[in-house]
C-alpha cells in the first residue's frame, strides 16, 4: 500500500477515534507550526473572552505558566477541554479531532518561551548546581559542556514551559518526548548496545551511546531492538530542596532565550 494511503487512513482512523475522546495517552499528531497558527484561530473564537487574547488569563486561568490543574499531557488537555469543567464557568467545546488537537497545540504554544520571564530562583546559582552537586551534566549537554548520555538542553528553555521544566526534574516520566527516546538492541552475535536514539529508518536506527559516541545500526544485524519510551532519568522529589530546585528551573529557562 502506497505511503501516503496508509498515512491518509491512519490519520482518518485517528480522527474517528478522537471524535469519540478515546485519547487516553496519545501524544498530539497535528503540533507542526501550521496547526499552531490553526489552532490560534479557534482559541481566538473559542477561548480568548475568559483566558485572554494572549493567554495571560482573566475570568480563566493564566495559561501561559503551563501549568493545569487537570492534568498537562497532550490527552488530558484535550479531554479538559472537549468536556469543560463541571462546576465552573468552562463549558465543552464541540470540535472535530484534528481542530481540537490544533487548538490543544496553541494552547500549548502559549507557555514556551515565557518560562525565563516567570521564573523566581537565581539562574547563576542554578548553573552551578547543574554542573555541580546537582550532578545534571553526567548525563546532560548544555553548550559544549557536560555529557552526551541524556537530551542535549542546551535550548531547552525555548521549547518548554515553567511547569514542564519543573516537572521535568521532579517527575520526568510524566512526559517523554519522541527526540528523548532510547534504544536498547542486541546484535545476531550477542553484542548489546543502548543509547539515545538519534534517528530511525527502515533499514538502520542511529543512537549516541553511554560514551558519547555515534552508532548506525543496520537492523538486518540485529537479533532484537526495542524503543524505550520511558524516561531513564530518577525522581527527585524530595532529593532536592525546593530552592535548589527553583534554581535549577530558572538556569533550564534561560537556556537558548
Amino acid at each position: 500500500m502506497p505511503f501516503a494511503l496508509r498515512l491518509g487512513l491512519t490519520l482518518a482512523a485517528a480522527t474517528m477515534l478522537l471524535a469519540q475522546h478515546g485519547v487516553e495517552g496519545l501524544s498530539n499528531p497535528y503540533s507542526s507550526p501550521e496547526d499552531v497558527l490553526a489552532g490560534a484561530g479557534t482559541y481566538r473564537q473559542r477561548c480568548a473572552v475568559c483566558h485572554g487574547p494572549e493567554g495571560a488569563g482573566g475570568k480563566g486561568t493564566d495559561l501561559t505558566r503551563g501549568r493545569f490543574r487537570h492534568g498537562a499531557s497532550d490527552s488530558e488537555l484535550f479531554q479538559t477541554i472537549a468536556d469543560g469543567l463541571p462546576g465552573t464557568e468552562m463549558p465543552g467545546v464541540e470540535l472535530d479531532g484534528r481542530a481540537m488537537w490544533r487548538l490543544v497545540a496553541y494552547v500549548r504554544s502559549l507557555s514556551e518561551g515565557m518560562a525565563a520571564q516567570q521564573a523566581t530562583g537565581d539562574p547563576d546559582q542554578g548553573e552551578a548546581e547543574f554542573f555541580g552537586a546537582a550532578g545534571c551534566s553526567n548525563c546532560h549537554r548544555v553548550g559544549s559542556r557536560g555529557s552526551r548520555r541524556g537530551p542535549d538542553l542546551s535550548t531547552i528553555g525555548t521549547a518548554r514551559s515553567l511547569a514542564q521544566l519543573e516537572s521535568s526534574i521532579l517527575n520526568p516520566g510524566d512526559e517523554v518526548l519522541p527526540q528523548h527516546w532510547s534504544m536498547q538492541a542486541v546484535s545476531k552475535d550477542g553484542a548489546s548496545f543502548s543509547g539515545m536514539r538519534l534517528n530511525e529508518d527502515s533499514q538502520s536506527v542511529q543512537v549516541i551511546d553511554e560514551s558519547g559516541k555515534l552508532r548506525s545500526l543496520l537492523k538486518s544485524d540485529l537479533r532484537r531492538y526495542q524503543v524505550v519510551k520511558t524516561s531513564g532519568m530518577p525522581s527527585y522529589s524530595g532529593k532536592l530542596e525546593p530552592e535548589v530546585v527553583a534554581d535549577l528551573v530558572a538556569y533550564l529557562a534561560r537556556l537558548g532565550s
